[in-house]
């Protein structure tokens, strides 16, 4: 094991003039697996879902974050709040997983423990001679936070803003008026035979394009067009030039517009978020651990009330490109059960990589990262 941690310190770290895969045991053991979620997935900021997603007081959205029952509701005075999904009594997880809908309170289906939608604890039936002090019985309360209706969570009550991480990412997302997206629709859920950083690392980078997505990604995003922004291992954007992004009609609409319209950024959030931005919206996958060797993948997107269509062929279109994805990763996660194959160089086109391993190595082992560095690529998405 501490062979394996070592290996994986030492090529996680490494600059892209010496970069490689990781070590095939970093996406098998068991041991890396629980180190991640330690100080990874229990540490940082994490995206949840869509603002957009409850509307309406009640509204609630639960899920498991990496062995964390965690609920998200929309409370009667408009404002969310994020909780622990399991009752103080006894453990049992609360609401159910999934979008739902609270008509009052929170009712623990066990014991009928029940709690506010700010995770008050309001009492306990039949508790005889014994006295339930209220005030330590309430849920965990976590961090919660909005980017650009995007919401993010952290369970470590110490730390820093999300306005921290995302310092300075604004400077090249701006030009799309993110703003603006208000219309919210849901995507895609599916469960992959394929540990996260594997699903991470294929999500984040365009080489495999031309390849796995000839008639998909391919036409309408080619990997010869794609191109690095600026990054580190905090984030980073990369770039490409979109062939048929918009319509003629659509074009006239706009009038003038900014060369950077014909182009799209894909905006990495380590560890889990990956989004793609344009004129027309911004689409997103996030990936969440399932164990060692599973993850839970879920998509969806955000678009202005003007462009907002929901059309069977944009979806068809999704659905067969994550076929793509989820089978090349899980082929992919086979081979890494090898005792003898050895990873190699990463090529240039897989710069993003080396900044999401780099990630990975900071808050796994506390080693140095590069400097942020910004390509001539991103002066187009600069406003002057």
């Amino acid at each position: 094991m501490n062979h394996l941690l070592s290996q994986y310190k030492e090529i996680a770290s490494a600059s892209l003039d010496s970069a490689k895969s990781l070590p095939f045991g970093a996406y098998i053991n068991e041991s890396v697996f629980n180190l991640e979620v330690e100080k990874i997935f229990h540490k940082e900021w994490i995206f949840v879902c869509a603002e957009q997603a409850m509307k309406n007081s009640g509204d609630y959205f639960a899920f498991d974050l990496a062995g964390e029952s965690v609920v998200i509701i929309k409370g009667k005075d408009g404002a969310l709040q994020a909780m622990s999904n399991n009752c103080r009594h006894r453990g049992t997880p609360l609401l159910d997983t999934g979008f739902g809908h609270i008509a009052n309170n929170i009712v623990c289906p066990y014991h009928a423990w029940t709690y506010d939608d700010k995770g008050e604890f309001k009492g306990a039936p039949f508790p005889g001679k014994v006295k339930i002090k209220k005030e330590q019985h309430c849920l965990p309360q976590f961090k919660l936070e909005t980017w650009f209706g995007l919401l993010f969570i952290n369970l470590d009550k110490g730390a820093a803003p999300l306005a921290d991480k995302l310092k300075g990412i604004e400077v090249y997302t701006s030009i799309y008026k993110p703003e603006r997206f208000e219309m919210y629709t849901p995507g895609l859920t599916e469960f992959w035979d394929a540990n996260w950083k594997l699903a991470m690392e294929n999500a984040l980078e365009g080489y495999h394009v031309f390849k796995v997505h000839k008639d998909t990604l391919e036409t309408v995003g080619p990997s010869k067009l794609s191109y690095y922004v600026a990054g580190s291992s905090k984030w980073t954007i990369t770039g490409g030039a979109s062939e048929n992004a918009s319509g003629k009609l659509a074009k006239w609409f706009r009038g003038s517009y900014p060369e950077a319209y014909n182009h799209y950024q894909v905006i990495i959030l380590p560890p889990s978020f990956v989004a793609i931005l344009n004129y027309d919206s911004l689409s997103w996958i996030h990936v969440l651990p399932d164990g060692k060797g599973k993850s839970e993948i879920c998509s969806g997107s955000l678009s202005p009330k003007s462009m907002f269509k929901e059309d069977k062929q944009s979806k068809a279109f999704t659905e067969a490109f994550f076929a793509e994805d989820k089978w090349i990763c899980e082929r992919v996660q086979k081979g890494m059960h090898s005792k003898l194959g050895l990873g190699g160089k990463l090529v240039e086109m897989e710069l993003s990589v080396v900044d999401f391993h780099q990630y990975l190595s900071s808050r796994l082992f506390d080693t140095a990262v590069d400097d942020f560095f910004e390509d001539e690529n991103a002066k187009r998405f600069k406003i002057e």
